[in-house]
């Protein structure tokens, strides 16, 4: 009814309820979008997992039903593509390694026994139990494909053992246009240490007196640095087998081919694997392995990448099906282990900080449930600066990450020609989350020997009377030319 002069209250009355009723629809209108907004954003999940879209219309919910549909279908394609096109390029490789073993045969007459070389090979490397039925037993199976893998890269770098000490000089390390790699040598600390002349410079230390603590200038260092001395004792990584670049002979390409055979099996059977019932311990050592199997896995079947805007996109491509799930290497790194962005390497962290993993909820079950921040000295992402490559048990899996921290430690940290010491980017960024920087080398001298400790303790002394503003330490960058350091099964006591 129009409103009348005569009615004033009638008149805003019929106001107050036409605006109350434009505000409902209003509410309406607004609550109605913010439904659509949150099902089309959550378009993969179960509709019945959305109890608001009863409120659309039949045909909002019929389209949205079938948005859903295409983006479940979309997501199982996108995932069933990239283990294909990774399981393709595995089966090329394997191909190419036999059409030249098969070449080899044809151009020279095979002799009537086994080389010595390939005796060694076999020796070295030997087979590797069953792996039929492996898939009963994730962790097992996780070890069995990080030892295959470990075995074909050194297998692949074997031709060059004898290389000499030249090899290692910075310019002949770095991956080659053509991706052919080789393996720097390693030397025995047994031999009695001195020190160079052009370490006999610094004023700041007595190097006659520590002599013993100091190791040749030809001695191996596995994360060595123009500016640091190296130690005599480096610990465990004095065994560790290093593989800078691959140069491989027939013997090795005959060794790889029969084991890419044997890796591809015990990787088709990750398939199977259920993570879900895999305890914490359990969990943890087999998504370690199965991380680093992966990267190096990808460096075979992709090459090295040139930059961390490359090794992203070589992370988002490789994956393994884990349990009707596929996970790339950059999902198991942040999602699955639940590791921090790797903020020594600020590029590599941008990148993956922008990035939206597609992870499903289902795949999140299979993760760990609570970070271990250890796991930083397990994963080698294959460079120079990275931790060396081991095989994690679930047994024994806490104290082995306990030893890869004191490992790395122990061979990476040193002191500077001048006293100062000196951490790799990688441990400083960790230790942010322990230490401070004003109690962070007492923190790192706490895991060095008592000699080693009582060295850099000195040095440190030194400086502070003489260098009353300086830095307690110095960081030394993340190198990302490509190099995988490997731990025997086995170390000595």
């Amino acid at each position: 009814m129009p409103c009348s002069s005569r009615y004033p209250n009638a008149c805003r009355l019929q106001l107050e309820h036409d605006v109350q009723r434009l505000e409902q629809l209003l509410e309406e209108e607004r609550y109605m979008r913010t439904v659509l907004e949150n099902a089309l954003e959550h378009a993969a999940v179960k509709l019945s997992d959305l109890s608001d879209l009863s409120l659309l219309p039949n045909e909002a919910q019929e389209l949205l039903s079938h948005i859903s549909t295409l983006e479940m279908t979309i997501t199982r394609l996108e995932e069933e593509f990239v283990s294909l096109h990774f399981q393709l390029i595995q089966e090329r490789n394997e191909r190419r390694l036999a059409e030249y073993r098969l070449k080899q045969v044809d151009l020279t007459d095979p002799p009537s026994d086994t080389s010595d070389l390939q005796q060694e090979a076999t020796t070295k490397f030997p087979r590797q139990i069953s792996v039929i039925g492996l898939s009963n037993q994730p962790n097992l199976l996780s070890e069995e494909i990080v030892r295959c893998m470990r075995n074909i890269f050194l297998s692949l770098a074997g031709s060059c053992k004898s290389a000499s000490l030249s090899d290692i000089v910075p310019q002949q390390s770095t991956p080659s246009p053509t991706g052919n790699y080789s393996i720097s040598p390693f030397w025995s600390s047994s031999e009695p240490p001195t020190i160079s002349s052009s370490l006999a410079e610094s004023p700041q230390i007595d190097l006659q007196f520590h002599s013993d603590l100091l190791a040749l200038e030809s001695a191996f260092d596995p994360y060595r640095s123009r500016d640091k001395l190296s130690w005599a004792d480096i610990g465990s990584y004095n065994v560790v087998n290093e593989v800078s670049w691959m140069s491989p002979g027939k013997e090795q390409l005959d060794f790889a081919a029969d084991a890419l055979g044997q890796f591809r099996l015990l990787v088709e059977q990750l398939g199977k694997v259920n993570p879900i019932h895999l305890d914490g311990d359990e969990r943890l050592a087999f998504w370690i392995n199965i991380y680093n199997a992966l990267m190096m896995h990808a460096y075979l079947a992709y090459g090295v990448p040139r930059g961390d805007v490359k090794l992203f996109s070589l992370m988002q491509k490789a994956a393994y099906t884990v349990g009707g799930h596929s996970f790339n290497a950059s999902c198991i790194e942040c999602v699955i282990l639940k590791m921090k962005l790797p903020i020594h390497r600020s590029q590599m962290s941008l990148l993956l900080a922008l990035q939206k993993l597609k992870v499903s909820d289902e795949q999140k079950k299979f993760s760990v449930v609570k970070p271990e921040p250890l796991v930083a000295f397990a994963l080698s992402c294959g460079m120079h600066s990275s931790p060396a490559v081991k095989v994690y048990t679930a047994r024994n899996v806490r104290e082995e990450l306990e030893s890869a921290e004191r490992d790395f430690m122990r061979a990476s940290v040193g002191v500077s020609k001048k006293g100062k010491l000196l951490i790799p980017k990688l441990l400083h960024s960790f230790a942010r989350g322990v230490v401070d920087d004003t109690n962070l080398p007492a923190w790192v001298t706490h895991f060095l020997p008592p000699h080693q400790a009582a060295f850099v303790e000195h040095c440190m002394s030194q400086r502070r009377q003489s260098f009353l503003a300086s830095r307690a330490f110095g960081v030394l960058p993340f190198e990302n030319r490509f190099r995988y350091l490997f731990f025997p099964d086995k170390l000595p006591c």
